[in-house]
Order: C-alpha cells, then structure tokens, then sequence
C-alpha cells in the first residue's frame, strides 16, 4: 500500500480533498479509498479499495450530525417534521448538492470510460463519494464523530439553514401537511381538482387543498401534482407558522 500511496497522482487527490476539507488524515488510505470508485479498480488493478464501505457508514454519521443541527435549530418542532426534514436534508439531490459546493468531483478517481461519460457528474456518484468521505473522516478520528461533526458544520451548516428558512429544501409537503392536520384536527387533507387551463401540451392545473374547515388554498402546476404539492406547501407553511407564534 505504500507503494500505491507513493503514486504522485494518488497523493496530488489526498492534498486536494484535505484542502477542501481543511482535516488532514492519519491514514490515507482511508482517504484514498473514500474517493475510488469500483471502475478505477478494475481498470487500474492497483490493489485499491472502493469507497462503498466507507459509504455505507458514512450514510449513518451524516444522518446523526443532520440530526442534532435540526433538533438545536428547531427545539420545538416535532419528530415527524424532523424525521422529513432530515430525510431531504441527506437525500441524493441535496448530499450532492453540497459535494459541489466543495467541488467534490475534482478528486474521485474513475474509470476512463467513466470519465467519458461524466460520471462525476451524477449526482448519485457525488453523494455516495460525499457520504463515504465523512465514513472516512470517521474511522480515522477512531470513531469519534467530533471531527466529522465539525468539518460539516463548519462547510455545511450555514448553508443548510439557509436552505431551510428559503424554502429550498426537497421536501415531501403532503406529508408534512398530514402530520400536522391530524395532530391538530385528526383529519387528513383533501384535494379537489378546479381546473386545467392552456392547450394538451401546456396544461396548467389548478387544485385545491382543504383542511377541515379551517384552512383551504390551492396551488397550480402542469400535473395535478405539482398544483397538489403547491396548494399543500402553502397550508403547510400557515399551520406551521400558527403553531410556532
């Protein structure tokens, strides 16, 4: 392995995502690994590991650090909104989101044909390379999540509450919505269809959600979908911001 680590590009990765990430490693072939994908293996044979141990772990680190930032942000709000909100927080669009921030993709070591086809482009490659790196992180801090908590926090955090507040979170607000309409009304949310507008290939549909006989509003898209997202975003936003008054 030594061998390997003495391989200039090898070394000229490591440098690079210890710069990005402002942590030096101990072990760098726990670094090494974190970046490597399976087709670099089998097109180099160089006796390297693939990153998707370290993946698989870093998934559940990334989930705890997620986890406290939203219970001390947001001490009031309730498991179901917290367990959405992470949920979106460490889902493929956005993990990947913020290994661009990082330009995370200048260090993943791939397969030319890989290369070719700018697999350091996909987003389901950033993630899996993101969440392996704070694995990484990890297993190198002898399993003490304080390094990788504070090199996310530190690159990440800011970022994510801002996503947050803006609105600019994937979040899944039908089913936010129907948490909080049964905890306050033991109801669930109904959604009636009121129009679609524009030529076939233009449609834009607009529905409406209705929320016991407390709250209606509705919402416009070109699904009916979309407009039901929309119409549930908005009553959503208005409970939630009644609750917190």
């Amino acid at each position: 392995m030594n061998d390997i680590l003495s391989n200039p590009e090898f070394r000229k990765k490591i440098e690079l995502l210890e710069k990005k990430l402002g942590y030096t490693f101990k072990n760098k072939k726990l670094a090494l690994s974190a970046i490597t994908h399976k087709s670099f293996i089998a097109e180099s044979n160089k006796g390297l590991e693939d990153y998707e141990v370290l993946e698989f772990l870093g998934d559940a680190v990334l989930s705890l650090i997620v986890s406290e930032i939203l219970i001390k942000k947001y001490p009031q709000a309730r498991e179901g909104e917290l367990s959405q909100l992470r949920s979106a927080i460490v889902s493929e669009a956005f993990l990947s989101k913020l290994a661009r921030k990082i330009n995370l993709q200048e260090v993943v070591l791939l397969s030319k044909g890989e290369i070719a086809q700018r697999g350091m482009e996909r987003d389901s490659l950033l993630c899996d390379v993101f969440e392996a790196v704070f694995g990484a992180i990890y297993v190198d801090s002898d399993y003490f999540i304080d390094p990788p908590r504070q090199i996310f926090n530190k690159l990440f955090k800011d970022f994510i509450i801002e996503s947050i507040e803006k609105g600019k979170i994937p979040r899944d607000y039908k089913s936010l919505l129907q948490i909080i309409t049964q905890r306050k009304f033991g109801t669930v949310p109904k959604y009636r269809f009121i129009s679609a507008k524009g030529p076939e290939h233009e449609k834009i549909f607009e529905m409406e959600c209705i929320v016991d006989k407390a709250l209606k509003t509705r919402g416009k898209g070109r699904s009916k979908k979309e407009a039901e997202i929309k119409a549930a975003k908005e009553a959503y936003e208005i409970l939630n911001e009644e609750e917190n008054r």
